[in-house]
């Protein structure tokens, strides 16, 4: 799957099909805020949901940032996935 960083919208996206799955995020000073994630119906239950956090939280230890998260999906991602928790 291939995951596209659209820095301009604030989002990461996996195309499939004609339609998105997205994360979106705010960006604040010295760090982000994953405000929502969406997936279609059509394309749950196939981990980009999950991809997709994964790639916004790496992102954000690469660029050495701190996160807030307002999502519940991120949230119960980062609740699934302690190594994840240092960047909170």
């Amino acid at each position: 799957m291939e995951i596209t960083h659209n820095e301009q919208k604030h989002m990461f996206e996996i195309q499939d099909g004609g339609q998105a799955a997205v994360v979106e995020y705010k960006p604040f000073d010295g760090g982000i805020n994953i405000i929502h994630t969406f997936v279609p119906k059509s394309l749950q239950s196939k981990g980009y949901g999950s991809a997709l956090v994964k790639r916004t939280l790496e992102y954000a230890k690469e660029k050495n940032w701190k996160v807030i998260i307002t999502c519940p999906f991120a949230r119960a991602y980062v609740a699934r996935h302690k190594e994840y928790e240092s960047v909170l």
